[in-house]
């Protein structure tokens, strides 16, 4: 694989990362909500 294509692959994977910690954040504070509301 090209330089090129090192890099588009790791900064998908960057992105992906960042997208799945977000989420987990997000999903955590929801659970928590829940809890305390509860």
């Amino acid at each position: 694989m090209s330089n090129a294509g090192y890099a588009l692959l790791w900064t998908a994977l960057y992105f992906a990362l960042a997208f799945a910690a977000i989420f987990v954040v997000w999903f955590a504070d929801k659970m928590r909500s829940n809890f305390l509301g509860k």
